[in-house]
């Protein structure tokens, strides 16, 4: 059964996927497959002061490259998003050890 971690106009983190709405066609990102999940902290826009400057950027490894997930000017509203995915990927199915399935961890010999 699919579980919505989190949901808004701009971000969907369910059991199944990572979906980021930027305007037009939504990105999605499969769960099983996010991995080395980093937080930066980029300063933006130095000549708009009425701007926050920094910008809190979820970035993870996806399919063999590094994808921007999310990015926010707002802390709250980033720490929710990441919290959500820490949680789906927390909460992802393991694959099966060698043990479960009956087999052996070690490789024959030969």
């Amino acid at each position: 059964m699919r579980r919505v971690y989190y949901r808004s106009y701009d971000a969907e983190v369910t059991s199944e996927a990572f979906i980021r709405e930027t305007g037009g066609e939504p990105e999605r990102f499969a769960i099983a497959d996010i991995g080395d999940v980093a937080i930066k902290v980029v300063e933006r826009n130095w000549w708009e002061p009425w701007r926050t400057k920094q910008v809190w950027v979820l970035q993870a490894r996806y399919q063999g490259r590094v994808v921007s997930l999310y990015e926010s000017r707002e802390p709250r509203v980033f720490n929710m998003v990441t919290r959500a995915l820490q949680r789906a990927l927390e909460e992802r199915p393991k694959p099966p050890r060698p043990e479960d399935t009956g087999g052996t961890p070690f490789r024959p010999w030969g």
